[in-house]
């Protein structure tokens, strides 16, 4: 996995653990700064994540038969729509579902990388950055759900 990448993965997981982190110390407004910020994050990167996906699909497109192309370029505006929609919700359930939208995510990466089309190291770096965001989103909801 080329250094700069995971150097710009973990930079990636900064606004989550800081938002986290202002989420369990803050007091009065700052720990609910926290939790939108981890939370507003969480559906900025499922957008960035899901244009990752169409763009696979549009670079790939001549590799991939009709129907696999179909199933990606379909399956890339999931994780924007479910992390706009996880805005919406209040308490833990927004939480919840950018957790399980993050999840949702790995299971397409995993796929991207079964049918060839991403580098041998990008599961491993996507299984590292959801874990990251999965217990950061974890953590801010139980921070909330205490308060």
């Amino acid at each position: 996995m080329p250094p700069a990448v995971v150097l710009l993965g973990v930079a990636g997981l900064l606004p989550f653990a800081a938002g986290t982190a202002l989420a369990w110390i803050g007091t009065g407004g700052a720990a609910g700064v926290g939790a939108y910020a981890v939370q507003t994050y969480g559906a900025v990167i499922l957008s960035f994540l899901g244009g990752i996906v169409w763009g696979v699909a549009a670079a790939q497109s001549h590799r991939l038969d009709r129907e696999h192309a179909a199933e990606l370029f379909a399956f890339s505006v999931v994780p924007p729509l479910l992390g706009w929609s996880a805005l919406f919700l209040q308490g833990t359930h927004g939480f919840t579902l950018l957790a399980l939208a993050f999840l949702g995510q790995l299971l397409l990466d995993k796929r991207m990388g079964d049918l060839s089309l991403v580098p041998a190291w990008w599961i491993g770096l996507r299984l590292a950055l959801t874990t990251g965001a999965v217990l950061c989103l974890a953590l801010t909801a139980v921070a909330g759900a205490l308060t």
